[in-house]
Formats: structure tokens, C-alpha cells, sequence
């Protein structure tokens, strides 16, 4: 933060504590109820914390959600302790356990108690909506921030960002947006365009054929506002003791997880593949069998993948 001056660098650092103090209570959060998956649970719980018990029916209904979805969110809450079931002249009727207050009372403490002012049902709806979108969003600038941050040289492409996030890469490009301009003080990352030599060289072999591909990368830097930040995350001290996650960095280019696992699988797969075609040339029972254990470990690969 050279070149600030003292006020401006006070902005900065009060924002930047903002930022973690928010970033680390999400994390926390989003391990009871996984944002990204749980959207319509999140909702439910900030539905039943402005009001007493609900049916199955009046959620829906405040919610805008079909009935079936809000039965199964409701048995996911319910198993994990945060929603407990009364019955009323017959009617199960739904209301927060006490472990499901204190989420509660954690999300206001993110969010804060404006949305609890007597307000149109519609209104109530658009608020709850606004503040489950708002707890995703910082959800995936965390992950946004553990991918590039554990990267080799603090870049990353904006592809493994958005398989880093579990998004598609048109709404990952949209969250990094939002953080990539001094908003509030803050500029967490810093786009980068690159023309690629290979993707040039295709450009011109398909250009007699009247067909143009884009001929440059987005990836997307962590400055230092960013380091700041991920600094002082739990993750970062699990990081910085981790021999492994050093060697996953170099090996797979970022210590993120999701993006250790993908690449992981990829590189089974084109293992399962060399294994197959050697099992199929030589029909050997040592073949055929390393053949069955490089296909079964790449398939373990894949569910721990899509379970991250």
C-alpha cells in the first residue's frame, strides 16, 4: 500500500479488517449450509428468523420456491439441527432450533437488522433474496482468493477461478469484476489480458476459412489488498505449515482443492487410458488389473471432485 497517504491507508486497513472479519464468518457459516448448494436452505432460515413457526405451504409461498423443494431443503435443516418440527391441529408446522438462532443471530451479525421492519411480503421477499445472494457472493470471493493466492505466481486463469467458485465462467467473471475495481477502498485483483502465441497460431490456420476465435487469456492477480486479506484467514496458516499444499502448488498450480482434484483426475484419466491400451495390446492379467485400479482411482478422484 505504498503511496497512500495516512487517512487513506486507515480507509484501507479498516476495510481490509472488514473484509476478513466478514470473510472468516461466511467460512464458518458455510460449513453448516454450503452457499453455493444450500441457496434455497439459506433462505429458509432467514425466512424463519423474521417470523414464528411456518408450514411446508407458507414458505413455498413466501419464497416463491415449488413446495417439493422447500420439503427436501426443510429435511436437509432439520437433520442438520438448525429447523425443528412441531405439530399444530395436525399441520407440521417449522420454527428454528436453538442451534438454528445462533446461525441466525451470525447472520445478522453480517448482515445487520434493517430487513426486520414491518414490510410488505414481497418486500420481505426481495430482502431475503438480496441477503442470500450477498453471503454467496463473499462465499466465492473467498475461494476466488484461496485459488489465486496459493497459485505459483499469484495468477490465475479466470477458468480454474470459476471451477475454484463452482460457477460457470460468465458469472465467475462477474464476481472478480466486482472486486478488481477500488470499491469501497478495496482492490482485491487485478485483471490481466494475455495474447496467446498457440491460440494466434490457430487464428491464422482458421482465418482462410473465415472463422475467428479470440486470441487472448483473462486471468486475474492477487494484489496486495488481497494478500492482506488472506493472511489473516484460517486457511492460510493450514498453508503455511503444509509441505503438500507447497508441492500442490507447483504441481498443479494452485493448492485450491477443487482445482488439486480436477487436475489430479485428468491426469489418471490420461494414465487409465495409456493402462487400457496396454492391458488391450498385451492381455495380461498384470495389465488387465492395474488397468481396473487406475480406472477405479480415477473414478474416487472424480466424486471427490464434484463433492468439494
Amino acid at each position: 500500500m505504498s503511496g497512500f497517504d495516512g487517512e487513506t491507508a486507515l480507509k484501507v486497513g479498516r476495510d481490509l479488517s472488514f473484509f476478513n472479519s466478514r470473510l472468516q464468518m461466511l467460512r464458518e457459516l458455510d460449513s453448516v449450509i454450503d452457499f453455493a448448494r444450500g441457496y434455497l436452505q439459506l433462505r429458509i432460515v432467514l425466512c424463519l428468523g423474521s417470523r414464528n413457526s411456518l408450514s411446508t405451504r407458507d414458505i413455498a409461498s413466501l419464497l416463491s420456491e415449488r413446495q417439493k423443494s422447500v420439503v427436501d431443503a426443510i429435511r436437509k435443516l432439520v437433520a442438520k439441527g438448525l429447523v425443528a418440527r412441531e405439530s399444530d391441529g395436525g399441520v407440521d408446522l417449522y420454527k428454528l432450533s436453538d442451534s438454528g438462532l445462533e446461525f441466525y443471530r451470525k447472520l445478522q451479525s453480517i448482515v445487520g437488522d434493517g430487513y426486520r421492519y414491518r414490510v410488505s411480503r414481497e418486500e420481505r421477499r426481495e430482502m431475503v433474496l438480496d441477503i442470500a445472494s450477498e453471503m454467496t457472493r463473499y462465499t466465492h470471493l473467498a475461494d476466488a482468493i484461496i485459488a489465486i493466492a496459493t497459485s505459483k505466481n499469484g495468477e490465475l486463469t479466470l477458468a480454474d477461478i470459476a471451477d475454484a467458485m463452482k460457477l460457470g465462467v460468465d458469472r465467475a467473471r462477474t464476481y472478480m469484476e466486482m472486486f478488481s475495481e477500488r470499491r469501497g477502498g478495496v482492490r482485491v485483483f487485478k485483471r490481466v489480458e494475455k495474447t496467446s502465441k498457440l491460440l494466434a497460431a490457430l487464428a491464422k490456420i482458421l482465418r482462410p476459412l473465415k472463422i475467428n476465435i479470440k486470441t487472448t487469456t483473462i486471468s486475474y492477480r492477487i494484489t496486495d489488498e488481497g494478500l492482506a486479506i488472506f493472511y489473516r484467514q484460517p486457511y492460510y496458516l493450514k498453508y503455511k505449515k503444509s509441505l503438500a499444499s507447497k508441492i500442490a502448488t507447483k504441481v498443479f498450480g494452485s493448492a485450491h482443492p477443487r482445482i488439486v482434484l480436477k487436475k489430479m483426475t485428468l491426469m489418471m484419466l490420461a494414465a487409465s487410458l495409456v493402462t487400457s491400451l496396454a492391458a488391450l495390446a498385451t492381455v495380461t492379467p498384470v495389465a488387465i488389473a492395474l488397468c481396473g485400479s487406475m480406472t477405479f482411482a480415477t473414478s474416487l478422484l472424480y466424486i471427490g471432485y464434484k463433492a468439494v
